[in-house]
């Protein structure tokens, strides 16, 4: 055993120098190849390999997120099979000829079952070569198959959905499912754009006069049936207005004034009702009876009375000699037609019989 250990340290130490180059060698190619030989797959994505001396691409297989292994002569292709999206902007002609801008945006994915026969039917620039000018292609078909004002109008559901249909069948049997479409922008000339904008503004305002015009309609006809309410009122007030209505509404006016707690002046009427003066169903145009003749003498009697008299100046010291029995007098014919009044307005029957009887 010993004799072996010394053989190997004998035959080592003799070819130290190529060990050590050999080593080296081995070291450096190691840290070159390692990052073609070491993959790491993150997470969603898969890989593909293709083999260099097994037969190219393989199909039957796709290497899934981890960490793998591989002959440094080997590619491992590395696809991102999450959903994605390309924005682009295209210009577009429409039916009459005029250039839109669109900016629409394509949202798609790979489908993991068939990403090695894409891979060798495609390849890695599949964007370029397909998601592109597929996205292109429907969005120019879509569009220019309207007119300018129909695109400001439209829904973009409608055209996404149109766009959605042109780019499936577009795709036909490539392995990249599409998932919708979304027209972000569009962008008319601005001539054409101030031109639709004036026109909608215009239909808002016919609309808008149409339904003042309804409005009206229906003003005047509820002012119409307002009319013809008023009318039926008065028509039946004017056959109901009666002697003994207005007695009866002159009788609750003097009660609601009676109980009134604010200071008030009732001056009593000299009808036979003795209702207030204000609501006195007589006609003014009829002749006084005894009451108002009786009513109106006092009146004349008492203005005769406050009536100043003219006469020669009297004397300052006549005045103050005479002053007392002059005041006397004054008060006593005040008294007098104080009880006139009184037996006139408060018993008017009594009057009239006393007027009566002296005639």
């Amino acid at each position: 055993m010993n004799k072996k250990l010394l053989c190997i340290r004998r035959k080592l130490s003799k070819y130290r120098t190529h060990c050590i180059v050999f080593g080296l060698a081995f070291t450096l190619i190691l840290v070159f190849l390692w990052p073609q030989m070491v993959i790491s797959v993150r997470p969603g994505e898969l890989g593909v390999l293709y083999s260099r001396f097994g037969g190219g691409t393989q199909l039957d297989r796709t290497y899934q997120e981890g960490l793998h292994l591989i002959a440094p002569w080997n590619i491992l292709f590395i696809y991102d099979v999450r959903i994605q999206e390309e924005t682009q902007e295209v210009d577009v002609l429409t039916v009459d000829g005029l250039t839109v801008k669109v900016e629409a945006s394509l949202r798609y994915q790979l489908v993991r079952d068939s990403l090695p026969l894409l891979h060798q039917q495609i390849g890695p620039e599949y964007k370029r070569k397909v998601v592109l000018p597929i996205m292109t292609s429907a969005v120019r078909q879509t569009v220019g198959s309207y007119r300018p004002d129909d695109l400001y109008s439209s829904a973009r559901q409608e055209l996404q959905d149109k766009m959605l249909v042109d780019a499936a069948e577009e795709m036909g049997r490539i392995p990249i499912l599409v998932h919708c479409f979304v027209v972000r922008k569009i962008v008319l000339p601005e001539i054409l754009s101030k031109a639709i904008e004036d026109k909608l503004v215009t239909e808002q305002k016919y609309l808008r006069y149409h339904y003042l015009l309804l409005e009206a309609r229906e003003e005047a006809k509820r002012k119409a049936i307002e009319a013809q309410g008023i009318r039926y009122y008065q028509r039946l007030v004017n056959e109901n207005m009666t002697d003994n209505y207005l007695r009866f509404e002159g009788i609750r006016a003097t009660q609601n004034l009676a109980a009134s707690q604010n200071a008030k002046i009732v001056v009593v009427g000299g009808g036979k009702d003795g209702l207030p003066i204000i609501l006195n169903a007589q006609d003014a145009s009829k002749p006084v009876d005894g009451e108002n003749a009786t009513l109106q003498n006092v009146s004349n009697a008492s203005a005769k009375q406050a009536a100043p008299v003219t006469g020669p100046a009297e004397d300052p010291a006549m005045r103050e000699k005479g002053g007392d029995t002059g005041w006397k007098d004054r008060k006593a014919q005040f008294a007098d037609f104080l009880k006139q009044l009184d037996a006139t307005l408060l018993n008017p029957e009594k009057t009239v019989l006393g007027d009566t009887s002296e005639k």
